[in-house]
């Protein structure tokens, strides 16, 4: 039976791509490589891939300019970036323009990299998915106008599908934000698995307190990428295992802020970027609360 699912990996090492085929060979997916990003363009189109991971540093374009170009022409293709490099411009751009679905590093866990490609397909399933509930849901509602009210239940359960789906994207994407912020976590020991920690203590206690289901899921959002902005501070300062110099400690005051520029240009998650600029101001206003100082209901809430 003839695979039906393409991956298409980009990178201008060659013994890199000859790395991923070993790595796909038990893999029920066709694969295909290329070492120039203009040739993968091509092979884009002739393929039918429903899932690109690329290189970042390549010599005909960048891998930000290469994912950006493929959302362009095939915006339905789940768009990947292989790398070892995770400057946070990078990051951010590769998120906003190439709007990827994951941020891999290299060296990458073998078995790790077989799920992740098994879970972007998955994705790009359900991306088609909601592009034919999205179709259906346009030809019901022009067929409403010749229909009596009973078929308005049948409209409701096309809705409902279609808010489940789109749910299910969003937290796909959320997860893909996450996982920066436990790539964070992950380069040092001492603070692994610190976000989705804070995330879980602080949606209980919002449970606790009683508050409604939209904003105890909004508490867990903000735990879960309230570090995200260290990826723009350097491993040296995160790693270190003696006391900081004030030069280092203002270094890491920053990441509220890098975390917030971060958020704030994706729609659904514009909302929280306050809560992520602002989670370490001290609720008495002192002055060890940083950036801005902010006291009692100025510190804003999710």
């Amino acid at each position: 039976m003839q695979n039906t699912q393409t991956v298409l990996f980009v990178d201008d090492e060659v013994n890199i791509l000859k790395a991923l085929q070993r790595l796909m060979r038990s893999e029920p997916v066709n694969v295909v490589c290329s070492s120039r990003a203009t040739e993968a363009l091509e092979l884009l189109e002739k393929s039918g891939a429903q899932v690109v991971v690329s290189d970042q540093r390549m010599p005909e374009m960048s891998g930000v300019d290469f994912l950006s170009q493929v959302r362009e022409r095939r915006p339905d293709v789940v768009r990947m970036m292989l790398t070892g490099y995770t400057e946070m411009e990078i990051a951010v751009e590769a998120i906003n323009r190439g709007e990827i679905y994951r941020l891999i590093t290299k060296p990458w866990n073998d078995d790790e990299l077989r799920a992740t490609i098994r879970q972007a397909f998955d994705h790009a399933d359900l991306k088609g998915e909601i592009r034919r509930l999205n179709q259906v849901t346009r030809e019901q509602n022009f067929k409403l106008q010749d229909m009596n009210h009973n078929l308005e239940s049948k409209v409701r359960e096309r809705t409902k599908q279609l808010a489940d789906k789109h749910t299910e994207l969003r937290n796909a994407y959320v997860q893909t934000i996450g996982a920066l912020a436990n790539a964070v976590d992950a380069k040092d020991t001492y603070t692994r698995g610190h976000s989705e920690r804070v995330g879980v203590y602080a949606s209980k206690i919002a449970r606790e307190m009683g508050f409604t289901k939209e904003f105890i899921e909004r508490v867990y959002i903000v735990g879960l990428l309230h570090d995200v902005g260290k990826i723009g501070v350097r491993d040296a300062v995160i790693t270190k295992p003696d006391r900081l110099t004030p030069e280092e400690f203002e270094e890491i005051k920053a990441h509220p802020e890098i975390g917030a520029k971060i958020l704030e240009p994706v729609d659904f998650l514009a909302d929280v970027a306050p809560c992520v600029r602002h989670h370490h101001e001290w609720f008495d206003g002192s002055d060890r609360g940083y950036p801005w100082r902010l006291r009692g209901e100025m510190i804003p809430l999710p």
